[in-house]
């Protein structure tokens, strides 16, 4: 089978857009709220898992946005806790899911075993300086990872460009993902802009397509309503956040009313 056809297998569709469901600062990092309970924490993820899921969404990914800043290596309490919320919100959830945790691909791996994710969002290859430190990735420990805990089932979309930062391989992101796709078990490219909101080059997204007709290539930031459509021609699918957000906040809720006129917009 086919990348493309494995796309459409666990998405249902050629171009799927997929929702964040974004956790609020989980224990011990820098924004948690003591105040708020586990079971706040559950119930607003359940209503934005619902409001995309209704709203006409392909599929949802969870996502610990709320941890900033991120570590390379997070702690057993953010695994304990991320599990725990995704697994009460997973009994509300009809659609494709998968989940990721910031920027840590083990962490994002195990998660994924435990709570029957198909498709995981994060980077394992590259060398990369950014906002949140230096830190590089090996992609010969990662997968024997996901080979050891038997998650081989559970497919990974890799970006291959620095969000928040500047990767310290200076060949193009078009040069790294014709190696990637040459030598590492990737089920497709996440193409990110320089943070979460921000859309990449779209030109350039559609010249990475271009050059890989047959593999999945997807938008990982900044789609958004005046860009859906050229979103949806160029790419295989993307992952949104930011626009659905009540006043375009990324941390606050997700709105069911920008839900919906988004789908509008993509759909008519």
């Amino acid at each position: 089978m086919s990348l493309l056809d494995k796309h459409k297998e666990i998405f249902k569709t050629e171009k799927p857009m997929i929702g964040c469901v974004h956790l609020m600062a989980l224990p011990g990092t820098p924004y948690y709220d003591p105040n708020v309970s586990f079971s706040e924490h559950v119930e607003r993820a359940v209503k934005e898992a619902k409001a995309l899921q209704e709203g006409g969404f392909d599929a949802i990914i969870f996502a610990n946005e709320g941890d900033r800043p991120y570590e390379f290596e997070v702690g057993s309490e953010i695994v304990a806790a991320y599990t725990r919320i995704a697994t009460e919100v997973l009994q509300h959830v009809t659609i494709p899911y998968g989940c990721g945790i910031l920027i840590d691909p083990y962490a994002t791996l195990a998660v994924a075993k435990a709570i029957d994710a198909k498709f995981v969002r994060t980077y394992v290859s590259g060398t990369y300086a950014d906002m949140f430190g230096f830190h590089d990735f090996s992609p010969a420990d990662i997968f024997r990872y996901q080979k050891k805990i038997d998650a081989e089932d559970v497919h990974i979309y890799s970006y291959f460009d620095a969000h928040a930062g500047t990767s310290l391989d200076n060949r193009s992101q078009l040069d790294m993902i014709d190696c990637a796709f040459g030598s590492l078990p990737i089920s497709g490219v996440l193409v990110p802009g320089q943070r979460a909101g921000l859309a990449p080059d779209l030109d350039e997204v559609a010249r990475i397509k271009a050059k890989y007709p047959d593999k999945p290539i997807m938008i990982a930031s900044g789609v958004r309503e005046e860009n859906v459509k050229k979103a949806l021609e160029i790419s295989n699918g993307f992952v949104i956040g930011t626009a659905l957000k009540r006043e375009g906040v990324l941390w606050n809720e997700v709105s069911p009313e920008r839900v919906k006129r988004f789908v509008e917009k993509a759909r008519g």
